[in-house]
């Protein structure tokens, strides 16, 4: 987006076209100016304030950052520290997810405006509990919808919510990590809903400000954020969350009007850093590789965006998920994470049920409310158990390794029945069992049959303990292990003993 394009700025609106003018002006010609100096060169002269409103919009086009100083400063794009102090603080805070407090109000100050005080009781409360059943069975299952539209939003805000904000969290927390978010960046909340994906990113930024301003780095940021939504009540409710989320010390953090059109239909988002596709795409009438083209399209425009898409958990929509994946990736796109195609071979994405599970969130309490009844179970949603992926166009992997030594690939497994091998794979699930036999999901993208490692406890040890310990995505090196076929299951078991060794690979 131009300049001239940014919202708020019209061609030939005199004070603004000349104050504009200058400001860019001045950030093409030194590093630093202050906003009361660009009164020397005006017709008229303005109060700092008002200089900076006219401006706030263009900040980002013009490459600056302006404090609360009024000073503009020359923002050279570049990945966010992430030092150990930060990443450790960083962590600390997401130890124990759940919605931070001021999150929690605003969400419920929004539903207490919109259904009155005692939402939680009475027969707002019986159609509220109505409209979560009739919204799970639409989404699971394509089937159901409901009688109450008015009341989907606050459905979803009490159900969906709090546990989709607090794994977009966590992913965004690895991107820190990996010095994928930048101090300059422009941010698409892709299908927004109500904007669970915008409020988790003002959020995250808030919390990594201030953990900047503790340890005292004079980090500068400026963030844009955009959405594209088709539902006008959705983009209401949007509105109102984040006009009334303060960002704190982040002076320099822009919210676009949203783009109300259908996604397949929206205008293309320019030069968009970072693009969240957060369970939209499993909504789109389009067969899981055709919606590859809707994403694709999306980010069209930006040279090297790095796409999140992020699915439920359920056999249906995660399998979906890695077709439309393999389709981006014959369409020049590349998987950062977490799959890793070791054998420099890439899987077709048929048959692939693959997803994270990141533990429990804290129950909001307003999510308590409307479960305090005697089928509670229905209205609690606490689990963060979630498929996705990480693409981007520059090969960029978040683990670069390739097999050496001397190791089976998984395609070949069947030939080797009952025997003992050496392999390298990835973890791709938690534990599947239970205590006392462990089973993880493992893959090296070579086969489209299921291949699983398992471990009677009784059989761990120092040696082998890695397979438990392994973060999902995580490479391991699996020496002396018995191949067994599951045929009632049609896969391909790993049987892991005492004997068996397991190291981090890489």
């Amino acid at each position: 987006m131009s300049v001239e394009e940014s919202p708020g700025f019209s061609r030939g609106r005199g004070f603004n076209s000349e104050i504009l003018s200058l400001a860019k002006y001045l950030a093409s010609s030194r590093p630093e100016f202050s906003l009361p100096e660009m009164n020397q060169y005006l017709s008229r002269k303005y109060d700092e304030k008002e200089l900076y409103t006219i401006l706030k919009p263009h900040f980002f086009d013009l490459d600056l950052f302006c404090g609360a100083g009024y000073t503009c400063t020359k923002l050279i794009k570049s990945p966010l520290p992430a030092d150990e102090a930060v990443v450790r603080e960083l962590e600390a805070q997401f130890k124990n997810p759940g919605l931070p407090l001021h999150i929690e109000k605003l969400i419920e100050t929004y539903i207490e405006k919109s259904c009155g005080k005692n939402w939680h009781k009475g027969e707002t409360a019986a159609l509220i509990h109505e409209n979560i059943v009739k919204q799970k069975e639409e989404y699971w299952t394509g089937k159901g919808g409901t009688k109450y539209p008015k009341i989907r939003i606050i459905s979803y805000l009490l159900y969906h919510f709090p546990v989709y904000f607090c794994q977009y969290q966590y992913l965004l927390l690895g991107l820190f990590r990996a010095g994928l978010l930048m101090n300059k960046m422009s941010i698409i909340d892709v299908g927004s809903g109500p904007g669970t994906i915008t409020l988790g990113t003002l959020d995250f930024f808030r919390k990594l400000k201030d953990i900047y301003s503790r340890n005292k780095m004079d980090v500068k940021m400026n963030i844009r954020m955009g959405s594209i939504e088709h539902e006008s009540q959705n983009i209401e409710c949007y509105k109102e969350l984040t006009s009334n989320f303060h960002t704190g010390d982040i002076s320099n953090i822009t919210i676009d009007e949203p783009v109300h059109s259908f996604l397949e239909t929206a205008s293309v988002p320019k030069n968009a850093d970072l693009i969240i596709f957060s369970n939209v795409l499993a909504e789109l009438k389009a067969p899981p590789h055709e919606r590859a083209v809707v994403v694709e399209r999306i980010a069209s425009l930006s040279k090297n965006p790095t796409l999140l898409i992020i699915e439920p958990a359920d056999l249906d929509n995660s399998k979906a998920l890695r077709i439309t994946q393999h389709a981006l990736i014959n369409k020049g796109f590349n998987v950062y994470s977490p799959c890793s195609f070791i054998w420099g071979k890439v899987c077709s994405g048929v048959n692939c049920w693959s997803f994270q599970e990141s533990g429990n969130i804290k129950a909001p309490g307003f999510m308590e409310k409307i479960a305090d009844t005697t089928e509670s179970y229905r209205y609690l949603n606490t689990d963060m158990k979630f498929s996705y992926v990480i693409m981007r166009k520059d090969g960029l992997a978040k683990h670069a390794y390739r097999v050496k030594g001397k190791f089976m690939a998984l395609s070949n497994l069947k030939k080797h029945i009952k025997k003992h091998i050496n392999v390298n794979a990835s973890v791709m699930s938690g534990n599947l069992g239970d205590e006392k036999t462990f089973v993880f999901k493992i893959c090296d993208g070579t086969t489209s049959i299921p291949c699983y490692a398992v471990m009677p406890a009784y059989h761990l040890t120092e040696n082998n303990r890695v397979l438990i310990d392994a973060m999902y995505g995580d490479i391991v090196g699996i020496y002396g292990t018995l191949v067994r076929e599951n045929k009632e299951q049609s896969s391909i078991n790993l049987l892991i003993t005492r004997n068996t060794i397991v190291n981090l690979a890489g």
